[in-house]
């Protein structure tokens, strides 16, 4: 376990006088990864209640699948899944939590995905719940899930063509690119009727108004 890591600022802030080694509870989840996963799974990292791995985009399925299935692992639960953008120029990520009642600790499972063509396997084979996880992330993200059998937006509008997660993102250039120009009047405040509001307060406060 050589290459295992912690934040030392994390460890400090916490006051830790310790080695920043694998706590207990995580280490026999540790030695199974570093034996099974040998030469797949990098960037191991733990803190108390979680186990940190990083797996290439050829090899999620599988890997998540072994963590499933094995009885070893027996890792059940997929808890969420959600993207991470690291700035312009730099990757995504989606990262995968999940839970086993063999464990003591969360694994949370890491794979990087490209920004110039953010495509990825899709995990629905695996866990049908991943389905408006994936979709989340295509509609905020534009990652494209490779094998998701109904990957269409989940929140904003069919037309719409930015992605108003990414770190990209600008307002209101993004959502005037949409022949919608976006979900209106939410993304254009400059068709905002605020005296609505009012209006609306005035109206509770009358006898028999509106609650």
């Amino acid at each position: 376990m050589g290459h295992l890591r912690r934040p030392r600022s994390r460890a400090a802030l916490l006051g830790r006088r310790r080695p920043l080694t694998a706590p207990a509870s995580a280490g026999p989840l540790v030695r199974l990864l570093t034996d099974r996963f040998a030469g797949t799974v990098t960037d191991l990292w733990t803190d108390e209640d979680t186990v940190e791995v990083q797996v290439p985009g050829d090899q999620i399925v599988f890997t998540l699948r072994t963590l499933r299935d094995d009885p070893d692992f027996a890792f059940f639960f997929l808890a969420d899944a959600a993207a991470v953008d690291y700035g312009v120029g730099n990757r995504f990520e989606v990262v995968y939590h999940l839970h086993s009642d063999r464990h003591p600790t969360w694994l949370r499972v890491r794979v990087r995905v490209n920004r110039e063509n953010p495509v990825t396997p899709s995990v629905t084979s695996l866990w049908e719940g991943a389905m408006f996880h994936e979709r989340e992330m295509y509609d905020m993200m534009g990652i494209v899930f490779e094998g998701n059998r109904d990957l269409r937006r989940i929140y904003m509008s069919p037309d719409y063509r930015s992605f108003p997660q990414r770190k990209d993102f600008l307002l209101p250039d993004d959502a005037a690119d949409s022949p919608s120009a976006g979900n209106r009047p939410l993304e254009r405040p400059e068709t905002w009727d605020l005296t609505r509001l009012g209006d609306a307060a005035a109206h509770r406060d009358e006898p028999g108004g509106p609650l």
